[in-house]
Formats: structure tokens, C-alpha cells, sequence
């Protein structure tokens, strides 16, 4: 049997189910779960345009990506820029 890399982002519709999806991932316990849903954005988009958005190599896109070096947040806000993803901040409790 032959089988192919699983993306989610193949089966998301719209606009609204990709921003439930990454919020999801990004409240998970792990934080890879964000990272690697960001990857999976970046291959639904094409890792070279997304390469040249960033001013990344692909080569340090797919490493990111496959889980071979953790990014740093430079990297991370790079690729949310580029793939047109806002990160809102809010307090859990009050301070």
C-alpha cells in the first residue's frame, strides 16, 4: 500500500476553519503542535514562495518544519507574516 504525506490544510475550506485550526494548535500542551501546523500551512502555500517571503533558505524551512532544529521566534514571525497569520495576546486571568 502506498501512502502520502497527510495535510490538514488539503482538507480545510475556508478561512475561518484554517484560524480554528491554528488557534487549536497553538493552545495544545506541546508547542511543536503550532509549529509543525505553521508547516504544514507553509507546504499547502509552497515552501519556495514562502522561502523568498521570508528571506529564508528552504533548506532552513524544511529543518524548521520536519522538526530537525526548534526556530527561533524571528523564524516563527517571519513565516506567520508571510502566511498572512496574526497572533493575539490575551490574559488568562486577571494580573
Amino acid at each position: 500500500m502506498k501512502t502520502t504525506k497527510f495535510n490538514p490544510f488539503n482538507y480545510i475550506t475556508n478561512e475561518t476553519e484554517i484560524q480554528i485550526f491554528l488557534n487549536d494548535c497553538l493552545h495544545d500542551d506541546d508547542p511543536q503542535t503550532f509549529i509543525n501546523a505553521l508547516g504544514y500551512l507553509v507546504d499547502k502555500k509552497g515552501v519556495s514562495d514562502v522561502a523568498k517571503l521570508t528571506g529564508l533558505n528552504r533548506e532552513s524551512l524544511y529543518k524548521t518544519m520536519n522538526g530537525q532544529t526548534k526556530p527561533t521566534w524571528d523564524t516563527v514571525y517571519r513565516l506567520m507574516q508571510a502566511l498572512k497569520v496574526d497572533l493575539s495576546v490575551s490574559l488568562l486571568e486577571p494580573v
